[in-house]
């Protein structure tokens, strides 16, 4: 017969042996969308793709621009995770913008930039009258690899997140230095499954 400090010790491995299996067959995240900047369909002509990386890059300092991004999407709201990063930076702006099918929309503004200069849509609603939907700025994110839960924020500064979808995806570079290259970019940019 096994004594009591036996048992327990099978349990304990058996138990760790379980976890490793489990953790190995399920996988951590769903990824529902991914963007890999193929395709650079832009508004400015600074705006490049590379290596699954969009990025502004003016060329030199004493030059400035702008560019913007965007894609129409049609999907739920989980988490989403992007990497950006700067280099030279001065009197830069580097934001993420999500929009959602109510016409709201949620801007990630990187730490140390400027805030983007729109602060709302226009739109018709169903009986043809002109309203305007203000956009949420959160600035300071970390200009590194960040993640965010889209649902949580929505509900946090938008109201409740019932039957909403993302509409559209966008990010905003501006160079306004003529001192300080500004080398702008954003890659990994995923949404996951709630």
């Amino acid at each position: 017969m096994f004594s009591r400090k036996t048992m327990a010790f099978g349990f304990v491995v058996l138990s760790l042996i379980g976890l490793i299996i489990y953790s190995q067959i399920m996988p951590d995240k769903i990824t529902v969308y991914q963007e890999n900047f193929e395709d650079c369909n832009s508004e400015g002509n600074l705006l490049r793709c590379k290596d699954g990386a969009l990025y502004l890059n003016t060329g030199d300092s004493a030059q400035t621009g702008e560019g913007v991004w965007s894609k129409n999407v049609s999907l739920s709201p989980g988490k989403i995770t992007w990497n950006w990063d700067g280099q030279d930076l001065d009197k830069f702006s580097l934001w993420l913008k999500v929009t959602f099918s109510d016409h709201k929309s949620i801007y990630y503004v990187a730490a140390g930039s400027m805030n983007p200069q729109s602060e709302g849509e226009y739109y018709r609603d169903q009986e043809n009258r002109r309203r305007f939907s203000p956009s949420v700025i959160i600035s300071g994110t970390p200009m590194s690899t960040v993640e965010r839960d889209l649902f949580e924020d929505y509900e946090k500064y938008c109201g409740p997140a019932e039957n909403i979808k993302i509409e559209k995806l966008s990010a905003g570079f501006r160079d306004n230095s003529t001192q300080h290259q500004n080398i702008l970019s954003i890659s990994d940019l995923k949404i996951y499954e709630k």
